[in-house]
């Protein structure tokens, strides 16, 4: 499983984040907003479950940061068990 951030900062935003706070997630910088757009998530935080074979599996519409890693991993363990 790859975990990846997205967000419109740029390069050197993230890479200020990541070392202060120790964030372990890969962060894509998207500053000319092309992903973000296709992905209709510009100034919105959303999530989304793509699969190995780069199907979209799953929309996070409301994402509530304190709670959203365990929504995935539940969600990830249903689909990988079939239930």
């Amino acid at each position: 499983m790859v975990v990846l951030g997205v967000s419109q900062d740029t390069v050197a935003s993230h890479k200020k984040y990541r070392d202060k706070y120790g964030f372990g997630v890969g962060l894509l910088a998207d500053p000319g907003r092309e992903m973000s757009e296709e992905y209709e998530s510009v100034k919105k935080r959303k999530s989304f479950l793509i699969d190995p074979d780069g199907t979209l599996v799953k929309i996070y519409h409301k994402v509530k940061p304190a709670d959203h890693a365990q929504e995935v991993l539940d969600d990830l363990l249903k689909i990988q068990t079939g239930n």
